[in-house]
């Protein structure tokens, strides 16, 4: 698929607004001026939104937020609607003590990628979708490093030991991944960037003018104290 160049910025959106990595992406859309859809689960709810809120006030770009499910088909397409950018980033993050995996994680990750995607097929204003997934999509095991070229890995390569009852995180995100591909390949509009961080850590996002901490600073640390492997360092920085 030749390279292609969006045109002016309508709504951009973001699915799972209100994760860590997503709220980082949120406020740096916000304060370049964008107008930024954000979903979560219950705009409602301030002990996960009221970050995003505190977050939005004063920049010069604008959020709204949607509800919308994984699970549930067509829930996306409102916030889509009229988003020339879609920045998939909700998936579950469980990766131990998992009940079901493939309730849990298999599920949701996979299904929630398929409705994003043919949410964006069914939206004609979409014309890239970037995904994030993860580093555990290439590799799993130390087995999936065996026969690569001076140990580097590359758009070739997935990860091949994961299964629903070892590793089920990674194979969740592993098979949400193949499936954007797939999804991607069937159709010519749109096209597809997927990010695969290593190491994920940094300070919580928040207004400028805010020093304190929101609700839903409380809420989004919570979900991010118990990770315990590597992930892709993200911080506030200038660009060049």
């Amino acid at each position: 698929m030749p390279d292609r160049v969006l045109g002016a910025p309508g709504p951009v959106l973001v699915t799972g607004g209100n994760g860590y990595v997503a709220s980082w992406l949120v406020k740096r859309l916000l304060d370049d001026g964008f107008r930024v859809h954000a979903t979560v689960r219950d705009p409602l709810d301030e002990t996960k939104t009221a970050h995003l809120e505190a977050i939005a006030q004063g920049s010069p770009g604008t959020l709204s937020l949607f509800r919308a499910d994984l699970l549930d088909r067509g829930s996306f397409d409102q916030a889509m609607s009229d988003c020339d950018l879609v920045f998939h980033t909700a998936s579950p993050l469980i990766v131990r003590g998992v009940d079901d995996p493939v309730r849990d994680l298999i599920e949701p990750a996979t299904e929630g990628t398929r409705n994003v995607l043919e949410a964006a097929n069914r939206t004609p204003s979409v014309r890239r979708v970037v995904l994030t997934s993860s580093i555990v999509a290439v590799y799993g095991d130390a087995a999936d490093l065996r026969d690569i070229p001076e140990d580097q890995f590359d758009e070739r390569h997935w990860n091949t030991t994961s299964s629903e009852s070892h590793q089920p995180y990674s194979c969740s995100k592993t098979l949400s991944e193949r499936l954007a591909w797939k999804l991607a390949a069937d159709q010519d509009r749109w096209d597809l960037v997927v990010v695969n961080p290593g190491l994920v850590l940094g300070p919580v996002p928040e207004s400028p003018h805010e020093s304190g901490r929101s609700p839903g600073h409380a809420g989004l640390r919570e979900r991010l104290l118990p990770l315990r492997r590597p992930r892709a360092r993200i911080r506030h920085r200038r660009r060049a």
